[in-house]
């Protein structure tokens, strides 16, 4: 498969050439941007209450939930809210699941 072309950067006024949306300069700006907007994750609901949660949901469950269900070995690494509700830490509502099935998820 021939390398992707190279494209003028999207940033404003940047006539930098590169294979991604942003040359590297800019990219780097547009995370920080990104993170401040985002906010830190105490402000999102995961505070230290959450960490001891999730801390003993990964140790009573080290597997993921879903490659279990497919007959598939793969550790969890993220706890999952079902109703994504971060403020629902009950266990009927999170699920251990590798970054795979998380990303599945998120994307649907």
């Amino acid at each position: 498969m021939p390398p992707r072309p190279k494209r003028p950067c999207n940033y404003p006024g940047c006539a930098e050439l590169t294979t991604d949306r942003f040359c590297e300069p800019h990219a780097k700006k547009q995370q920080r941007q990104y993170d401040k907007q985002r906010g830190a994750a105490s402000s999102r609901g995961y505070d230290a209450a959450w960490r001891k949660v999730r801390h003993s949901i990964l140790s009573a469950e080290p597997l993921c939930r879903r490659c279990q269900a497919k007959d598939k070995i793969e550790p969890a690494v993220l706890v999952h809210h079902k109703d994504r509700d971060t403020s629902n830490n009950t266990y009927d509502n999170l699920e251990p699941l590798c970054t795979a099935c998380h990303e599945l998820e998120h994307k649907k």
